[in-house]
């Protein structure tokens, strides 16, 4: 008998057949069909939803984000929004006095977008300084990719006018004095010294940011966790949480790895590509290619159109790339490569059909973001087998900056029709906390190019959206097949797990520009109802 039915409803099982009914039995699918057969199968302790015509999709399912950073992130100075250096240090100010932190004691802000400023300039050392130079302040900007810092914690970190980073940028102004921005890997220095949270911290963030990707009808999420944590902390974490019943949120690990010694400490724990359990696997080993483009640190082929004799930064020669994608590989690991300018992009695919040639394996290796690629590139990962995880929303959240920063080549940017028109697998992703994971608002970016009021912003390229069935798939079918879980999720089948998420209205079927009205009513894991509405009045 089952545990779960509802009836009465939409349910659109993404297999070209949809149905009215669908029974859940000890955390699978058990059968799916009309009202009445499903409600035979309702035994006493059965519960029992009637949809009263709402809309049943399978769990969605980010196919990139930062779980871990995005809780932290909610204890962190929040810069998100700041609309001037101002209104930054002001915050900066409040928080250190609301918080009554202690002089010394660092102080990490996250989220400033320095687009949104009426002067559009890069937060520096002075802008850190001005918050407190009596405490090591760190900001970053929301992409994650550039930042400054202050006196204070860039003489803690050991940086002077003389030192070098290997895949980032210490700035130095036309007098060779430091200013106190930070690119690429120049960051990591910072992230290496701030506190990191221990297990009992990392079980509590988890589970509080996992509630919250829940009531956005989340139920798989593939993350990579390492930059806040370490991966003895995150295992142990996870292990914690999924032997205690309370991880509500399957994952897919991603391995951040970015140079040789750190990919071979972690191939000698024995892990590899889909080891774990259903709440908990290994997913791919994690590289980043370049930057972002709001930090003009993606890697592009030519000049940014904005500032001539700049391409952004390479973090890797493709010698090293190639090296690590091709030691991933012979240990039996899928890579996951952060990619923006098409720069980056070629780099990755060389990597990756290099390996395809030397072992001959399609390991579903993916371009993450692939937001920059003409048709020559595309072709080649189609050939390859190469897929990515795409961010709808970036569509709008860089429109402002495109125009400019890409000139007359911004129409190879955000391709994402053309990319599933020619074969290649895509999945949706976040990258939360840099987008919000409400994936409903990645849907309408999808279909509609537009911001929340219904305005075109900068990239309208209507030939790109995708309907709304095909960015449903994003989120399901598609991430399901990035994680090698196209025969257990992604689809509501007889035999697949009990992942679904209850909508207020049917969203392919609603208007384009009616789909941000869509609610999640409940969320379902393994059968279990992980959220609801409060309003209970749905329920039986």
């Amino acid at each position: 008998m089952a545990d779960l039915i509802f009836y009465n409803g939409v349910v659109h099982t993404m297999t070209g057949t949809d149905v009215s009914a669908v029974a859940v039995s000890n955390g699978l699918i058990q059968a799916l069909g009309t009202d009445g057969e499903m409600l035979k199968l309702a035994g006493h302790d059965c519960h029992v939803v009637n949809l009263k015509g709402a809309c049943v999709v399978p769990g969605f399912n980010d196919s990139h984000c930062h779980l871990l950073t995005t809780g932290i992130n909610m204890e962190l100075l929040d810069l998100r929004g700041a609309a001037s250096l101002e209104e930054l240090v002001e915050r900066g100010r409040r928080y250190i006095k609301e918080r009554r932190i202690p002089e010394g004691t660092w102080i990490h802000g996250v989220g400033y977008d320095q687009n949104l400023f009426a002067r559009n300039v890069l937060p520096d050392g002075r802008t850190a300084d001005a918050i407190s130079a009596r405490h090591p302040v760190f900001i970053e900007r929301i992409c994650g990719h550039v930042g400054a810092a202050n006196a204070m914690a860039m003489e803690l970190a050991g940086y002077t006018k003389d030192t070098e980073v290997t895949g980032g940028e210490i700035e130095k102004d036309s007098e060779g004095r430091l200013t106190g921005v930070l690119k690429e890997a120049a960051l990591e220095k910072f992230t290496d010294m701030i506190p990191r949270p221990g297990v009992k911290e990392t079980k509590a963030l988890i589970e509080k940011t996992a509630a919250r990707y829940n009531a956005c009808g989340v139920t798989s999420v593939q993350t990579d966790d390492l930059g806040e944590a370490d991966l003895d902390t995150v295992l142990e974490a996870y292990r914690q949480l999924e032997q205690e019943g309370r991880l509500n949120l399957r994952i897919f690990e991603e391995i951040r790895a970015p140079w040789l010694p750190e990919l071979n400490c972690f191939l000698k724990y024995g892990l590899r590509t889909g080891d774990g359990t259903d709440y908990f696997r290994i997913g791919n080993i994690k590289l980043f290619a370049d930057g972002s483009l709001g930090a003009r640190t993606a890697f592009m082929r030519e000049d940014y159109a904005d500032d001539p004799g700049s391409r952004g930064i390479a973090v890797y020669t493709q010698k090293e790339l190639d090296q690590m994608v091709l030691t991933a590989h012979r240990a039996g690991m899928q890579v996951a490569c952060h990619a923006i300018g098409d720069g980056a992009v070629e780099q990755c695919v060389s990597a990756f059909e290099k390996a395809r040639q030397s072992d001959g394996i399609c390991l579903r290796d993916r371009v993450v973001h692939c937001q920059f690629a003409d048709d020559e590139l595309l072709k080649r990962m189609a050939a390859n087998g190469i897929a990515s995880d795409i961010q709808p929303p970036f569509t709008v959240s860089d429109a402002p900056m495109v125009p400019s920063r890409l000139g007359e080549r911004e129409w190879c940017g955000y391709r994402w029709k053309t990319m599933m028109d020619m074969g290649i697998k895509l999945g949706g992703g976040s990258d939360s906390p840099v987008e919000p994971f409400d994936v409903i608002w990645g849907i309408h970016c999808v279909v509609n190019r537009t911001d929340a009021s219904g305005r075109t912003v900068g990239i309208p390229h209507p030939e790109e959206k995708l309907t709304a069935e095909e960015a449903l798939g994003l989120y399901t079918t598609g991430s399901a097949y990035l994680s090698f879980d196209e025969n257990r999720k992604g689809r509501i089948e007889e035999g697949y797990l009990a992942d679904l998420t209850v909508l207020s209205q049917d969203i392919l079927k609603t208007p384009p520009e009616k789909i941000l009205d869509t609610r999640v009513l409940m969320t379902v894991t393994g059968g279990r109802i992980v959220y609801e509405i409060s309003d209970r009045r749905m329920i039986r």
